[in-house]
């Protein structure tokens, strides 16, 4: 059996393909999407290319882009008022914290300091809120990263199976931190079917692999590249590795001047071909489509201010 690979690329190009025209039609207007990334600096070697691909790929799709960094030992008040500075700012119309954040800094109080309308990865409290209780009408940004998995599994034809075993593995200071311990535990009803069971493990528990066996969806976040053992493995299992960790730099072959991430995730995709059944790997599997995601809630941001200020005007044509 050959582990099918899970390849995002194919649905991102898609979406940016949509965006891309969407921004393009709005025929030279001085009007266009604002977006600006919040980014600390000093405590994440991968961050500087976190940086530089969520600006590229803004810039290519047509957004007028912001960046604002902070040093990674910048106290909240910093990045508060920072916040209230982009919120005011008419031109800015989506806001993006890109992750992680320092120790020190707690992200969920960041993030819930956005304008509610300019959030959109669907973190601030409202926008759970709303996403949890499944309230479509009031639903404007989902989150990204259970929409990602969706999206990523319906293009992939990868079906839900009933009653299957879902095992979510993950390091110690993944649970210890407020916002990704947020995230694992408001995705997963988003992700997993009603008739199927959860289990959230740390990494360092002492029967990891005894959980692992049983998974029939695994999914690994973790700063330990390639920890995962085929032996720990159910034959077919489709894995998700969620978590980038950056372990060389290199020049390009291409443009030798030009320094390359090596970007490792929790599994080494060819060490488990032929006993997963799928994996959706890292780099190349979910991010991807996590970023379309991403600059289509960005995209509504901008379409949701025009549609408000439009039936804001007196004259405006209203509709019951």
């Amino acid at each position: 059996m050959e582990t099918r690979v899970l390849n995002g690329a194919t649905y991102k190009d898609q979406i940016f393909g949509r965006i891309k025209e969407e921004i393009a039609n709005l025929n030279g207007s001085e009007v266009r999407p604002g977006i600006t990334f919040i980014a600390m600096t000093g405590h994440e070697p991968l961050m500087k290319y976190t940086i530089a691909l969520h600006e590229q790929a803004a810039r290519d799709l047509g957004f007028r882009v912001k960046t604002e960094i902070l040093s990674c030992d910048a106290p909240e008040e910093k990045l508060f008022e920072l916040i209230d500075q982009l919120n005011a700012d008419d031109s800015v119309h989506a806001i993006v914290l890109l992750q992680p954040m320092p120790a020190h800094i707690n992200a969920i109080r960041i993030i819930n300091h956005i304008d509610l309308m300019k959030e959109v990865e669907g973190f601030h409290s409202s926008h759970l809120f709303n996403m949890l209780a499944r309230d479509l009408r009031k639903i404007r940004y989902p989150m990204v990263l259970p929409t990602a998995l969706n999206e990523l599994f319906a293009e992939a034809g990868i079906s839900k199976t009933e009653g299957a075993e879902w095992v979510f593995v993950a390091d110690d200071e993944f649970f210890s931190r407020p916002f990704t311990n947020m995230v694992v535990k408001t995705a997963c009803p988003q992700v997993v079917p009603d008739n199927c069971s959860i289990t959230i493990v740390n990494k360092n528990s002492t029967h990891l692999a005894d959980h692992i066996k049983r998974a029939d969806f695994l999914f690994i976040v973790s700063k330990c590249p390639g920890f995962i053992q085929p032996e720990w493995l159910k034959t077919g299992v489709c894995i998700v590795d969620v978590y980038s960790n950056l372990v060389n730099e290199v020049p390009s072959k291409k443009h030798p001047g030009v320094i390359l991430p090596v970007i490792r995730g929790g599994v080494n995709a060819e060490a488990v071909n032929n006993v997963a059944g799928a994996i959706a790997p890292c780099p190349g599997g979910l991010m991807p489509v996590v970023l379309a995601v991403l600059f289509s809630n960005a995209l509504k941001a901008f379409q949701f201010e025009i549609q408000d200020n439009f039936l804001s005007m007196p004259n405006a044509m209203k509709y019951e």
